[in-house]
C-alpha cells in the first residue's frame, strides 16, 4: 500500500473531504491532492511531524502512515 493509498484510506474512513483534511492539518489542498493523486511527481513520504499529528488526531499508527508498517 502506497502513502497515497494510506492517506486516501484515512480521509475516506474519517468521512472527510480532501479540503477538510488539508484545513485540519494546516496544509494546502494542492499538497493533499499531490500526495493522494496518481501523479508521477507524487511524493512518497511526508514529514514525521505531519504523520504524528494525523496519527494523534485520527487514531492511526504513525509508523503505518509513514511506512505501511502494521506494528
Amino acid at each position: 500500500m502506497t502513502l497515497a493509498d494510506r492517506l486516501n484510506k484515512i480521509i475516506s474512513e474519517q468521512n472527510m473531504t480532501k479540503r477538510e483534511f488539508a484545513a485540519k492539518f494546516g496544509v494546502t489542498e494542492n499538497y493533499v491532492y499531490l500526495l493522494t493523486g496518481n501523479s508521477k511527481n507524487r511524493p512518497d513520504s511526508i514529514a514525521p511531524t505531519l504523520a504524528k499529528l494525523i496519527a494523534l488526531e485520527c487514531g492511526y499508527n504513525e509508523k503505518w502512515i509513514l511506512h505501511g508498517d502494521e506494528k
